[in-house]
């Protein structure tokens, strides 16, 4: 089962700060709820979980995470990632591109488009309810994602 979607979010923080936040996935991975990286595997290739709760049933995913992309120039990134659940129900695959834009009131817009493909029990959930956790993990990666911005801002 195959779900896009496509996000926007504003923050008040500067153009460097932000894509330092994006390339780096030591600092940014860990805004998105459920996923960790274990380890670097080489030149933007990681491997991680990403754990989600779809409804009553959860799952855990061994996943490679990578960074197809870093077009600093045009400020856009392409990341992929691809997963098997640990108990052998399923795999998932995700594809994300971010556009990173400066704000002429000041502060960056980023807009994300993800194509996220799902196999197996969780499947069977359908395509609404996976859109409903998606949309929450994203609310709390924005949640996340702006703290530590505002955090890394202030250290400064």
């Amino acid at each position: 089962m195959k779900t896009n979607l496509n996000k926007s979010f504003e923050v008040p923080q500067g153009t460097d700060l932000v894509w330092d936040h994006l390339i780096d996935p030591e600092k940014i991975m860990d805004c998105v709820p459920g996923v960790s990286i274990d380890e670097k595997v080489g030149d933007n290739h990681y491997k991680g979980k990403v754990g989600m709760k779809f409804g009553p049933m959860g799952v855990q995913y061994d996943a490679d995470i990578f960074y197809n992309d870093i077009d600093k120039e045009n400020r856009k990134i392409v990341i992929s990632g691809n997963g098997v659940d640990s108990k052998g129900n399923g795999n998932a695959e995700m594809k994300m591109s971010v556009d990173v834009n400066d704000r002429d009131e000041g502060g960056v817009k980023l807009d994300a488009a993800m194509e996220v493909t799902v196999n197996g029990k969780i499947a069977m959930f359908g395509s609404r309810l996976i859109d409903t956790v998606s949309n929450q993990l994203f609310k709390q990666f924005v949640t996340n994602f702006s703290k530590k911005l505002a955090d890394a801002e202030a250290a400064a």
